[in-house]
């Protein structure tokens, strides 16, 4: 989620509604930029909600990303193609091997 309350231009991560890592500045660079929520790990799955409300109970309150206002975020429409054929990429990897 986002506020604009105790830790502003800051990411954290949460786990059950407890806070898993301290508030981590954004760069300058990113500070009032739209951002787009993204995560990456390796060898582990990962339950990201980007739903209207939270999982479990957080210790402030805050909007969450579906419910966030007009002002506050930027929808972008997707381009359809002319054919009306969408590509589709599959990463494929191998273990130890990227």
């Amino acid at each position: 989620c986002y506020s604009r309350g105790l830790h502003p231009n800051t990411v954290s991560l949460f786990r059950d509604g407890v806070r898993a890592s301290a508030p981590q500045l954004l760069p300058d660079s990113l500070r009032n930029k739209v951002l787009f929520p993204a995560v990456s790990f390796k060898n582990l799955s990962v339950h990201v909600n980007c739903g209207q409300q939270c999982f479990a109970p957080l210790p402030f309150r805050c909007r969450m990303l579906q419910d966030a206002s007009a002002d506050d975020v930027q929808v972008l429409r997707h381009q359809e193609p002319t054919d009306g054929k969408y590509e589709v990429l599959f990463p494929v990897c191998l273990p130890d091997r990227g």
